[in-house]
Parts: structure tokens; C-alpha cells; sequence
């Protein structure tokens, strides 16, 4: 059975829990809310004490008889006892039948939770399923067999509008506001990333002291700027052909932490806004959010506008063409996502990169 997070968390308030939980989804943010929401509800001992009732593993260091240990263990100072699996895609304990005769018949006083990191995690890239097709088989077995007796709880990225209404909701719950623009600018910046979107929206909280409404200009102090910053300048020296200054922006990104196909992805909607940005102008009219955003008088807008005259349409659909045949090259070739972005960059300053076909043999 598949459910949805907001039917758990129904179920979660009304204290209907089941005994065994499969977590499944890209939408991290939200499997770490609905994991603390399923721990306050079970766990009302003090901190202190929880360990006796709560337990917390990892697929990567342990095996199904640890697991089942810890599931069958009576709880101590509460009504029952939540054991929770992270990363249980990376589990290398091939023993199914041992679990499956857990699951079978599993504690009642016992929450059981495997949380998967992504939502088709066990499926390797298809140069890895020639090396491991052993491994990729298990791994599906594993999978299919928590499907078939644990309820699945779909943590799918969230659609932009979906994204749009849960940031509303975030703000209220803490007692702020955020005008529609910052919306819009947010989801510009970060996309649809729930947990980069907190982060964010936690940083300008602190920012605005007494003020109680997030708008764009308090977004562009307080939230965003430096991975703002380094897209722009990203697309300045793309636009320059400046194939060393383009390299150096990108290794910058990559050590402060942001993985290449995040930097592919804000590229791909910073293009997506200088295009869109052009359709408004050719047409002579501007969407009702580029006014408001030319109403705020943003930076960002300004240094959008410039970077539109730099590209031409056809200049911007091939680099759309290239694009996509990163990220189709990034999923289906073994090859490391930052070589795929350098070749990328080398392509569309020196029109010198590998063509992807090549790549994809």
C-alpha cells in the first residue's frame, strides 16, 4: 500500500500508527520532518531515557539480525518502540528470507522504518548493472519485498506550485509572511530543493528582527546571495566565452560544497529565466512577476536584463540542446558528473567539448 506524507501525518497525529513504514522519494526534507513528527508521538520519554526506546541505524554498518533485534526489543518507559533504518538502500546483507520472516509477523509493539535516500535508490546506472548484476537483482528483491509488506509513504519532489503553497505554510507556521515575488525569487534561486528553501528562509527569519514579511529585497540581503551570485557570474563568463573564468567559477561551487548536478540544474533554470525574460521583451510586454520584480528594483532582475542581450535565441536553444545531453549523459555513462560539467563549459565558451554521443558509447 502506498500512501501519501500528508495521510501519514494525519495518521501520526491521531496516534493510528502502523507497525512497519517503507520511506521512499528524493524529497529529504520532508522524510526528516515526518521522522521527527513519528519520534515526538512515540518517544515521550526524556532525552535521556530514549534510548531505550528508540534506535537508530544506518544500511551501511548494519545487517536484518541487528534490525530485527532491536524491532523485537520490548520499549522501556513508552507505549512502543521506534526503530528507524537510514539509508537502507545501502544495506549489503543478503539474508531476505531472515527478514522477510519479520516481516511476516512483525512486533506490535514496534514502529519499523527502512528510508530509503532516493526514490528508485537500488538501481544502479546501467555501465554499474554491468558490473554488478548480482548486486542490482538483490537490491531489487530487497526493495520489492519491503513494498509488499511494509506501507509506503511516496516522498516525491514537490511540483512548483505544490513548492509555492508548502513555503506559505512555512512561513505562517513561524509567524512571518512572504509577499508572492519572494516566492517566485526563491524557487528561482533553489528550485524545488525543500531543505536549501528552509535554510534559507531560516537565515532571512533572523535577518528581519522585528519585521514580520519576507519580501525580495529582504531575500537578496539575507538569503541566496553567494549561489545567486556565483549562477550569474557563472553565465557572465559563459556569455564572455571566457572559458578560464567559467572553470574557475565552477571548481569555486564545487568546493563550497554544491554538487555538480545542482550547479546543472540552476544553470538550466537561470537560462530558462533569461529566455522567458527575452520572450516578454520581444513581445513587447513583461509577465506580472518580471514587474514585480522590476518593481522591487531587484539587482538580480538588472543583471537578468544585461544578461539577456548577451545571448541570442539560438545561441540560448543550443545551449538548452547541450544541456540536456549532460544530464542524459550524467545519468546513463559512468562518467563523473564534474568532468560532464567542464566538458560543458569547454563546449559552450570554445565550442571545443566532447561531443555527448561520443560520451554515451
Amino acid at each position: 500500500m502506498v500512501i501519501t506524507t500528508y495521510k501519514l501525518n494525519s495518521e501520526i497525529e491521531k496516534g493510528e500508527l502502523r507497525n512497519l513504514y517503507l520511506f521512499s522519494g528524493e524529497e529529504l526534507f520532508l522524510k526528516e520532518e515526518s521522522l521527527s513528527k513519528l519520534k515526538a508521538r512515540l518517544i515521550a520519554s526524556e532525552m535521556e531515557m530514549e534510548a531505550f526506546s528508540y534506535n537508530l541505524l544506518h544500511g551501511f554498518e548494519t545487517d536484518y539480525g541487528q534490525i530485527i533485534a532491536a524491532a523485537q526489543s520490548f520499549p522501556m518507559f513508552d507505549e512502543k518502540r521506534l526503530v528507524v533504518v537510514k539509508h537502507a538502500e545501502e544495506m549489503t546483507d543478503r539474508k531476505l528470507n531472515l527478514l522477510e520472516e519479520y516481516l511476516k509477523n512483525p512486533s506490535p509493539f514496534t514502529v519499523l522504518t527502512f528510508v530509503y535516500n532516493e526514490a528508485q535508490a537500488f538501481w544502479y546506472t546501467p555501465a554499474e548493472r554491468g558490473k554488478t548484476p548480482e548486486a542490482s537483482e538483490y537490491k531489487r528483491k530487497e526493495f520489492k519485498l519491503l513494498q509488499n509488506y511494509c506501507t509506503e509513504v511516496s516522498f516525491r519532489r514537490l511540483s512548483e506550485k505544490r513548492v509555492e503553497a508548502w513555503i506559505t505554510e512555512y512561513v505562517r507556521n513561524h509567524e512571518y509572511s512572504i509577499t508572492g515575488e519572494a516566492i517566485s525569487y526563491l524557487i528561482d534561486i533553489l528550485g524545488t530543493d525543500l531543505t536549501a528553501i528552509a535554510n534559507e528562509l531560516q537565515k532571512s527569519f533572523i535577518g528581519l528582527g522585528e519585521q514580520r514579511e519576507i519580501g525580495v529585497e529582504g531575500l537578496e540581503n539575507f538569503a541566496g546571495r553567494i549561489h545567486s551570485h556565483r549562477i550569474f557570474e557563472l553565465t557572465d563568463a559563459i556569455g564572455t566565452k571566457n572559458l578560464a573564468q567559467s572553470l574557475k567559477i565552477l571548481h569555486r561551487m564545487i568546493e563550497d560544497g554544491y554538487k555538480p548536478l545542482y550547479i546543472l540544474q540552476s544553470l538550466s533554470r537561470h537560462l530558462t529565466k533569461i529566455t522567458s525574460l527575452k520572450e516578454d521583451v520581444g513581445k513587447g510586454k513583461l509577465s506580472s512577476q518580471r514587474e514585480a520584480e522590476r518593481g522591487f528594483k531587484s539587482t538580480a532582475y538588472e543583471r537578468l536584463e544585461r544578461q539577456a542581450d548577451m545571448f541570442t535565441p539560438e545561441e540560448l536553444a543550443s545551449m538548452f540542446q547541450y544541456l540536456s545531453s549532460i544530464d542524459i549523459a550524467c545519468k546513463t555513462t559512468s562518467l563523473k558528473p564534474q568532468f560532464l560539467l567542464e566538458n560543458l563549459l569547454m563546449e559552450l565558451c570554445q565550442g571545443k567539448g566532447v561531443k555527448i554521443n561520443t560520451l554515451r558509447r
